[in-house]
């Protein structure tokens, strides 16, 4: 047998029986990745399962299905930067493996040099599974095909959505691809891009807190987060979450091509999302997901649909160039080669033969640089589940955007507020301890500021959880920056409550509400002990001197007395000098009274005369001293203002440490603020202090003025015995809350205080937190500055007259009473003696009678 004959045999055999050879049409694909990566055992397994499928040809005589001689061979290729020899050995095991025409595509993301269509890649398609972004210019687009839409694709979908919402206004949030910004331009949009960190890894990433304060702080209420890497997307939307930028004044387009996948790990977000969905979940197969599972791979849908999707494009081509894969060929393996597979990707896949994939559709054609028609769909989410409100046709270059009437609505910064389904928003509130506006007892939060917090929250609907924040101190250990404004600035808090002034400052880092309170410095000082006295008309003569008058009143009365015994005109008057009328009609004429008769004789109206101008004297003297005595008794000298504990030394004065009172006295050149600050730091120990509790019990005992703002002096005040708060006319300022720059809820919160002023409620509340009585379990008896000082007399002043009234009446009585009581029992005495006589001598008579 000859050996041409043989061969005849041999080929007949194989046309006999297709099984007993192992013949294949194959597909080489080199899958390009870093050590440790095992896309191509990944795509492997999705090709043993894809192309277990029935062959073109459909089932054979049998019934059963032809025998699928296809198949698919993916072969890494692996890029070692680990040294400079390894990474030459990488490109030099690259160049040779792709120099080889049985090579038929290369698969896998944009990796420089290692993927360059000019060094390495020289004959084959680079089939691109990650974002162009930032590389698209890098790249040749007759070389390089994308899973994903194009980013010039991509680009005028948005910008096309975009125009159609009528949005105008917008902030871009990208980490490389901006390409979306010009035809955003183009379409009339005003865009403001940010670029958010190169690797983002957890909501709490700092760079991306400091990108989305400031975007904050815009005021914008349209953003666009421009991702394809999922947990990217998750990390910046729960970053925002977190600083209250997903907020119903706030809408959110996520070109994400798989919008419902990022909902379901987290189905509270707040706020307005709008976003692509490109991904067709039931294009995924189940069997392919459990091989995933099975080999223990972390992949998002999306990456899923892009691995089955490329899969799916090789077996798409490889049954384009072989029709049948039960066997049309013969002999020997057929390789689809490089320029073949080039060939049937831009001829086969096209209009006449699409791709339908998990996404989408895939056209491409001669002239194209990329996929040319294909759908996605516009959702939105809303806090309930998500929705396809349109969705957008794209047919040759060209975006065709079907939307809801109800979805086009004008771009205004102001929006009705909406009723968020699912969760409340969750405010993080940072305050600092300081009576009475947070005070803090047994763990728990009380004070003015947490009671107007519960009225707000009722009124605006949000939860908060209260945390203190520190100060942030320098290296002097002086507070340069307040813990709340500090909390706020880098994101840490949504609110701050409490003893919150609001400063020019401040104004800069962050927004106040308005305002709640105002106040000016006080002095928080020991009351003066009380120093009433009810006799304060004795005040004006000593004591001695009042015996010595009372002495010359008897002896001018005296003197008339005797003198009268020798006053001839006295004789035969029934009203006579005797002593008692000569003492009345001494004190008379001190009492400036009248009488009924004056002397007669001339050497007793020569004692009155001088009498009288030595009761004038006296009363001159008097009148004048009264008037003195009560003057000094009004002048009060306690401590009343700054200039009057500059003026003096026996009272300490000093601030809290830290405290804006603090900062006021270090920054003032003026007297007497000057001197005070010097004198305080020269007993910095002793009178700047952080103690609340040991200024207070200085403060009580006399010790210690302390200068604080004066709803917080005022408080104190009010809580404690013996000390009042006396306000001074210097640093007044306003308590507000606080709020991050731009915080889309502020507005909320300033008409939510509106309605608690209107309604009473906010003065209600000062009322209760300042007023609250006094807990002395003894009687005050200080005096305070707030009582009255003006010259007039008060009662206490000339009480002491009434009470000598008093006396006098009271013994006037008495002594009328125990004259009568006596004349009375004399009487009684007089007749009992009467009658005991008469009965005496009656007895006698009768006796008389009876002896004869």
């Amino acid at each position: 047998m000859t050996a041409l004959t043989a061969r005849l045999l041999c080929v007949v055999a194989c046309l006999t029986s297709a099984r007993a050879y192992n013949y294949y049409f194959i597909i080489n694909a080199t899958v390009l990745g870093t050590p440790g990566s095992n896309d191509a055992k990944l795509y492997s397994d999705i090709a043993d399962v894809l192309l277990r499928e029935e062959s073109p040809k459909g089932t054979g005589k049998s019934g059963k299905a032809t025998p699928n001689f296809c198949k698919l061979v993916f072969t890494p290729l692996n890029l070692d930067k680990s040294s400079g020899e390894s990474f030459y050995d990488s490109l030099e095991q690259a160049r040779e493996n792709f120099n080889d025409q049985k090579v038929a595509v290369a698969i896998g993301p944009f990796m420089e040099i290692f993927a360059s269509t000019d060094y390495v890649i020289t004959k084959q398609i680079h089939i691109l599974t990650s974002a162009a972004g930032q590389n698209a210019g890098m790249m040749n687009p007759d070389r390089v095909v994308s899973i994903l839409p194009e980013p010039s694709s991509l680009s005028s979908i948005i910008a096309a959505t975009v125009t159609k919402l009528n949005w105008t206004n917008v902030a871009f949030l990208a980490q490389d691809d901006f390409s979306p910004v010009l035809s955003l331009g183009q379409s009339g949009t005003v865009v403001w891009p940010i670029r958010l960190p190169n690797k983002v890894n957890s909501p709490d990433d700092p760079e991306l807190i400091r990108n989305l304060i400031e975007l904050r702080k815009s005021q914008r209420n349209i953003f666009i987060l421009h991702s394809n890497n999922r947990d990217v997307v998750m990390h910046v939307l729960k970053a925002a979450q977190n600083l209250h930028l997903l907020h119903n004044k706030i809408d959110w387009f996520v070109t994400y091509p798989d919008f419902v996948d990022f909902l379901k790990d987290n189905d509270t977000w707040s706020g307005t999302l709008y976003g692509l969905q490109l991904l067709r979940e039931e294009k995924i197969p189940s069997n392919i997901s459990d091989i995933i599972k099975l080999n223990n791979i972390t992949l998002s849908r999306l990456e899923q649909g892009l691995a089955i999707d490329v899969v799916g494009l090789l077996r798409h081509i490889l049954w384009a160039e072989s029709p049948d894969c039960s066997r049309d060929r013969m002999l020997e393996d057929y390789t689809v080669l490089a320029e073949v597979f080039s060939w049937q990707l831009k001829t086969t896949v096209g209009p006449a033969s699409p791709y339908n994939g998990a996404l989408g559709q895939y056209i491409w054609d001669k002239t194209s640089k990329g996929r040319t028609n294909f759908t996605i769909d516009i959702m939105k989410y809303s806090g309930d589940e998500p929705r396809k409100i349109g969705h957008v046709l794209y047919i040759n270059g060209t975006p065709n955007v079907t939307l809801e009437d109800t979805e086009r609505r004008p771009d205004t910064s102001q929006k009705e507020p909406q009723k968020q389904k699912g969760k409340k928003t969750k405010l993080k509130v940072a305050t600092k301890q300081q009576d009475p506006f947070i005070i803090k007892r047994d763990n728990t939060y009380i004070g003015f500021s947490v009671e107007l917090l519960d009225l707000l929250s009722e009124k605006v609907d949000f939860e908060f959880e209260l945390y203190e924040a520190e100060d942030v101190v320098s290296d002097g250990n002086q507070p340069r920056t307040n813990g709340m404004v500090n909390a706020l600035t880098i994101g840490n808090a949504s609110m701050a409550i409490g003893a919150l002034e609001v400063t020019a400052e401040r104004e800069k880092l962050i927004s106040f509400s308005y305002t709640i309170l105002s106040s000016q410095a006080s002095i928080l000082i020991k009351k003066a002990d009380s120093t009433t006295n009810y006799f304060q008309f004795l005040g004006p003569f000593s004591a001695s001197l009042w015996v010595m008058i009372l002495v010359f009143i008897m002896v001018a009365g005296a003197s008339l007395y005797v003198m009268s015994r020798f006053d001839p005109t006295q004789e035969g008057n029934v009203q006579r000098f005797d002593l008692k009328e000569s003492l009345w009609y001494s004190l008379n004429i001190v009492l400036q009274g009248s009488t009924d008769y004056s002397p007669q004789t001339t050497s007793m109206r020569a004692i009155i005369a001088f009498f009288w101008f030595c009761v004038l004297i006296i009363e001159a003297a008097y009148t004048a001293n009264l008037a003195a005595h009560l003057t000094l008794q009004q002048i009060d000298n306690r401590i009343k203002t700054v200039h009057d504990l500059a003026g003096q030394s026996q009272v300490m004065y000093g601030v809290e440490k830290g405290s804006d009172v603090q900062q006021f006295f270090e920054t003032q050149k003026e007297d007497p603020y000057e001197r005070m600050w010097a004198f305080m730091k020269l007993h910095e120990t002793k009178v700047i202090l952080d103690n609340t509790t040991y200024i207070i019990e200085q403060v009580k005992a006399g010790k210690m003025a302390f200068i604080a703002d004066g709803v917080t002096n005022g408080y104190y005040a009010n809580q404690h015995c013996g000390i009042e708060s006396i306000e001074q006319n210097f640093q007044s300022k306003d308590f507000s809350l606080g709020f991050p720059k731009g915080a889309p809820y502020l507005d909320d919160i300033n008409q939510a205080l509106l309605k608690l002023k209107e309604e009473g409620q906010l003065d209600n509340l000062k009322e209760k937190w300042w007023s609250m009585g006094l807990n002395c379990t003894e009687k005050d008896k200080s005096r305070s500055i707030s009582q009255k000082t003006t010259p007039e007399l008060e009662l206490t002043n000339m009480i002491g007259v009434f009470i000598v009234l008093a006396v006098f009446i009271v013994v006037a009585i008495i002594v009328d009473v125990g004259s009568r009581l006596y004349r009375w029992d004399k009487d009684k005495r007089k007749a009992k003696n009467n009658v005991e006589l008469i009965e005496s001598s009656e007895t006698n008579v009768l006796g008389n009678h009876l002896i004869k």
